[in-house]
């Protein structure tokens, strides 16, 4: 890939991290920190939210460090071949498991809500085409269509807070902050995996035309999906309370469908809301299906990786065929999300150690 023709703006960038996060997890994170943190769910989200941003800054500083460069070159050079090698195997895995699980959950809440009579492995097959179409063309078309889907998204989601407001009873909201300190523990790290997609930094932050703002546009990628996350929890559970909300599987989408219009006007809100959140979902499926491919490229040491835009197609989608039901589907994803989220924190941290006790970094121009 040339430097020349994939060089992304500090806007694509700041879009590209807050796109790979907002994706299925808006649609379960409710449920899920509602069942670890109950009352102290918004107080748990704020704080997996500063985790995140504590990540992201680490991440985009090393970026910030070795610009023009990817994890995968810089990591060479503070580790060597054989542990930069293993890194990249690790995230390979991570981005390949973790696009077969977004594809899994988004034909699972499609078929639930949209296409109750159409087969999920029809629906993932259609996601799977539009983005193997995408993501064949390289890393500046996916940041363009990040850059129109993303207003869009926003605006979708704002609306639906709007609307949720009048069925909000802000008394379920008093006691927020009502958790100890050992459930808070247990509960930040289950949450923190909601925020998983920041790690595009690793490697967006060489095609970035002004690598030494990496950092400031990362912290506000990241920030825009920790505010619409506490907001997210915090208007759901106005809306359905604590104790029901541990029993909605998708909340988001029970929330735009509780929104009644007088005269009948709109009555199904939420297949509205879906359409637009459809978006979201394609983007960030394309972010890492992109990522998954990259890398994969880079391990074998080709520089052309069209070819395994198709190769991976038919790894992913049997892969997203593993779990059975929406109960295994959603075990999947958890399982999923905590190999990721430690192999994120464990090799961010690793690499930042080295770089600091080698004292590399800030001088090299590599291209991609």
């Amino acid at each position: 890939m040339s430097r020349n023709s994939d060089m992304l703006s500090g806007l694509q960038i700041t879009i590209l991290v807050a796109s790979a996060i907002i994706g299925t997890g808006i649609m379960t994170l409710p449920r899920q920190v509602a069942a670890q943190a109950e009352s102290g769910s918004v107080l748990v989200t704020i704080v997996a939210g500063i985790g995140a941003l504590i990540l992201t800054f680490i991440i985009a500083y090393l970026g910030s460090r070795f610009p023009r460069q990817t994890v995968i070159q810089y990591s060479n050079s503070l580790l060597g071949t054989i542990v930069s090698k293993i890194i990249n195997i690790i995230l390979t895995i991570h981005f390949i498991v973790l696009t077969a699980v977004i594809f899994r959950n988004f034909a699972d809440i499609v078929k639930v809500f949209l296409l109750e009579n159409t087969p999920v492995e029809v629906i993932m097959v259609s996601m799977l085409v539009l983005t193997v179409y995408l993501v064949q063309n390289g890393i500046n078309p996916i940041a363009r269509i990040c850059e129109a889907f993303f207003p869009i998204v926003i605006i979708s989601i704002s609306i639906l807070f709007l609307l949720s407001l009048k069925n909000l009873d802000i008394k379920e909201l008093y006691s927020f902050w009502q958790i100890d300190l050992f459930d808070l523990a247990k509960a930040v790290p289950v949450t923190l995996l909601s925020y998983l997609g920041f790690e595009v930094l690793l490697f967006a932050g060489a095609f970035m035309a002004e690598p030494q703002k990496i950092i400031k546009y990362g912290i506000i990628g990241i920030s825009i999906p920790v505010l619409l996350y506490v907001a997210t929890v915090a208007i759901c559970i106005g809306v359905f309370s604590i104790d029901a909300l541990k029993y909605l599987m998708y909340p988001t989408l029970e929330m735009a469908k509780s929104i009644i219009f007088p005269g009948a006007f709109a009555e199904r809100v939420d297949v509205f809301f879906a359409i637009f959140w459809i978006l979201a979902v394609f983007t960030t499926v394309s972010i890492y299906y992109y990522l998954a491919v990259y890398n994969v490229t880079k391990l074998i040491g080709l520089k052309n990786y069209r070819p395994f835009c198709y190769m991976l197609l038919p790894i992913i989608y049997f892969i997203s065929l593993v779990p059975q039901n929406i109960y295994e589907s959603s075990l999947f994803s958890i399982w999923a999300s905590y190999f990721g989220g430690a192999a994120i924190a464990f090799i961010s941290g690793l690499l930042l150690i080295a770089a600091l006790i080698r004292k590399k970094g800030g001088t090299k121009n590599e291209e991609v």
